[in-house]
């Protein structure tokens, strides 16, 4: 399984349960968690692969449970282990990085800031370890958001498949001086239209000068110019077809079906989250399985998850269809 900074893990033999895209949703985690039990009760089951997107709901705050469904899946971790595996998405990544993340009006950082509260170093600490991809036995690997160029850059196989986010942040850190913080510091006021100091608090709960985590937003910043993070973004933030193009994207897809399978079983088939669906799932230049398991299904109900036997083989996208199940239907 996992290493303390590799982010590609292997299944070799089980039944997996894969649910994705959950964005606060209690009732939609709830029902998710008891199928999962149910299944595993009855020998169906043996590993729940919760695919990226944990938090940030587009609903009011008093029913974003999306601090509830992290803290609780850290604590099904501890009793679990390897039998729960979280994949990092791309609303994760800016509570790493302290960074914002926004969707048209929607400020999503701010919410979960706030209410993470006591919790935050175990949150983040959490966030930290997640796999970036699943790969399993009979060649089927789950990832958030899908292909991307980044495995086109220079040794972006092994960069991104061993990222560490914070030998990011402390590579950055190291480099501002305290010559240079200042004008730094004014140079996002510019950039924002505000003080840095009411975006700290504002944005990152930061309590004020003597705060330990006040420089965060600072480095964080700076940081999304690293050359690793420039390998992560486009990784995390994929649109996959949506943005390349359909031929573009099959170039992609394959590459990176290719990589995932250096030194293991050959990978034949990606699953993924991340987008929009009209129902619960769509196929993607035939190797590629989107599923929509709560928010990004339309509507919410049409959400599915996928249970497959980790080494069975699939040749194509369509095959894993007849795996696909509800827990919103009867």
């Amino acid at each position: 399984m996992q290493k303390q900074w590799e982010r590609v893990v292997d299944l070799t033999q089980g039944q997996a349960m894969v649910v994705t895209d959950l964005h606060g949703d209690w009732d939609a985690y709830q029902r998710y968690r008891d199928k999962f039990f149910e299944l595993r009760a009855l020998g169906q089951a043996d590993f729940l692969i919760i695919n990226g997107d944990m938090i940030h709901a587009s609903t009011p705050a008093n029913q974003d449970k999306s601090v509830d469904i992290v803290l609780e899946l850290i604590r099904l971790k501890e009793k679990l282990g390897d039998s729960l595996i979280c994949v990092l998405g791309n609303h994760e990544i800016p509570h790493i990085y302290s960074i914002t993340l926004q969707k048209g009006d929607d400020l999503f950082t701010p919410r979960f800031e706030f209410a993470m509260g006591k919790h935050r170093q175990q949150v983040v600490s959490f966030f930290h370890s997640l796999p970036f991809y699943v790969r399993t036995h009979g060649g089927v690997s789950i990832c958030h958001a899908g292909a991307s160029t980044a495995l086109g850059e220079t040794n972006g196989i092994k960069r991104l498949f061993n990222l560490s986010h914070q030998e990011v942040l402390d590579r950055t850190r190291a480099q501002i001086t305290e010559e240079e913080r200042p004008e730094l510091i004014r140079a996002m006021r510019r950039k924002h239209g505000r003080t840095y100091n009411e975006m700290s608090r504002k944005w990152f709960a930061v309590t004020g000068l003597e705060d330990p985590r006040y420089d965060d937003f600072l480095v964080g910043t700076l940081a999304t110019s690293d050359e690793d993070f420039e390998l992560l973004w486009p990784a995390m933030f994929s649109r996959n077809e949506k943005e390349y193009g359909n031929n573009s994207y099959v170039v992609l897809l394959n590459t990176l079906l290719k990589s995932l399978s250096t030194g293991y079983e050959r990978q034949t088939v990606l699953v993924t989250g991340h987008i929009d669906v009209r129902g619960g799932y769509k196929i993607v230049n035939r190797r590629q399985l989107r599923v929509a398991s709560a928010k990004h299904a339309s509507p919410r109900e049409a959400g599915l998850y996928l249970l497959f036997n980790t080494r069975e083989k699939f040749d194509k996208a369509e095959d894993l269809i007849p795996n696909l199940r509800s827990v919103f239907r009867k």
